[in-house]
């Protein structure tokens, strides 16, 4: 095989492995899904378990009045709602605790040196007295009967976790498109898991609406940085069932700008790429699930490896074999989605409303985000505790 045969052979592996990630797995699930997808249980007929929701704060002054009273609010309402406050600067502490004085059920705790989320996670944890734990960022506002939906999968008694819908709000201004992108993002992922978890168990969670039985909780190990993947991982490979919810619905303002949404998913790309090193969260004794995790997580992180490598493989088949049209058709492909992630740049920094120019720039970030991550984790940069993008 000559340099350009194995430039052709390279650039159908890395298109062939983007578009099975993008478009064929999730085609896969979704046809399995109508075949064997199981009954789902109805959230009215139902017990709902003793529930303590923990709600981890640092620095949420600014919202945790509006997130104690909204968790009040739910139907049903958690048993116990313990909030923690992980070494806040700002008033944090002082008004949960007056938000929280009209409530008997209500509790702060403060832990004056800050650890990070995965710490007070722990801390609030050990408090807990419920049957389920539910573990919820201080600025995500539940819908009024998410809870409802979220505890109604535990009717299966082989279900250790379950997570629900993270939906994001429309920008504030017509200025930002951030918050479409996320939207669309969020919307393509709960497909997957829906689909996932209706053929038996979903490999990705969220942890800003994340219940674990407490029977399954294990403490988080120190350093993790990716506590929702650990959680539902672990709880995997110890042979338990992970499940989404997707009428369990809660809301959190879109990021500001571009730069804000790339810093977070530039962590928790670090955090996953540093999950993988922990045996303890793969699972090699459950062969679909373990297909789910390396066709839905692990191939992601591959993917900015995948693009330049058949880009760059692509060019030079092109250049060696100008008559074999099929690879300057996909180098033309390619191009195109380049320029139009180009041109959704310049509209996010203009203003503009295109909206498949921004998926494009959308799509094209979030490999960028991949590649500075593996960078950070390269040069020793610690994202276990951050400053959350305002809201």
């Amino acid at each position: 095989m000559g340099l350009a045969g194995f430039a052709a052979s390279l650039t159908i592996f890395c298109l062939g492995l983007q578009l099975y990630h993008y478009v064929l797995y999730p085609l896969i699930l979704g046809l399995l899904a109508r075949v064997m997808g199981r009954r789902k249980p109805s959230a009215a007929s139902i017990r709902a378990p003793r529930t303590t929701m923990i709600i981890c704060a640092h620095n949420e002054a600014g919202v945790i009045a509006e997130k104690i009273a909204n968790s009040l609010s739910l139907d049903p309402a958690p048993d116990e709602i313990i909030v923690v406050n992980d070494g806040s600067t700002d008033d944090t502490l002082t008004i949960a605790r007056r938000a929280a004085s009209a409530a008997a059920h209500v509790q702060v705790l403060d832990k004056p040196e800050r650890g990070g989320k995965s710490a007070a996670m722990n801390y609030g944890a050990a408090a807990a007295t419920g049957e389920v734990l539910v573990f919820s960022d201080a600025s995500e506002m539940y819908e009024r009967q998410a809870l409802m939906h979220l505890l109604a999968e535990f009717a299966d008694p082989t279900v250790g976790a379950v997570s629900g819908s993270h939906r994001v709000r429309p920008p504030k201004t017509e200025r930002d498109l951030v918050g479409k992108s996320e939207g669309l993002y969020w919307r393509y992922e709960d497909f997957i898991r829906r689909s996932e978890s209706a053929i038996g168990a979903t490999v990705a969670s969220v942890g800003s609406m994340l219940a674990i039985r407490a029977q399954d909780w294990r403490p988080l190990p120190p350093g993790t940085i990716n506590d929702d993947a650990w959680i539902t991982m672990s709880t995997l490979a110890r042979g338990r069932n992970v499940r989404f919810a997707p009428s369990a619905v809660s809301w959190e303002e879109a990021s500001e700008s571009s730069a804000e949404e790339q810093t977070r998913r530039r962590r928790i790309t670090a955090g996953r790429i540093l999950l993988l090193g922990r045996p303890e969260i793969w699972p090699v004794r459950r062969p679909a699930v373990l297909a789910a995790f390396l066709s839905h997580k692990v191939l992601r992180i591959a993917l900015p490896f995948l693009m330049i490598g058949g880009t760059v493989a692509n060019i030079i088949v092109v250049w060696l074999a100008p008559g074999w049209w099929v690879f300057a058709l996909t180098l033309v492909l390619q191009l195109i989605g380049f320029g139009l992630a180009a041109a959704g740049y310049l509209a996010d920094r203009t203003g503009r409303r295109w909206r498949l120019a921004h998926l494009f720039y959308h799509i094209t970030r979030s490999n960028l985000s991949i590649l500075l991550a593996v960078r950070d984790i390269a040069v020793g940069r610690s994202f276990l505790k951050w400053d959350k993008p305002s809201r």
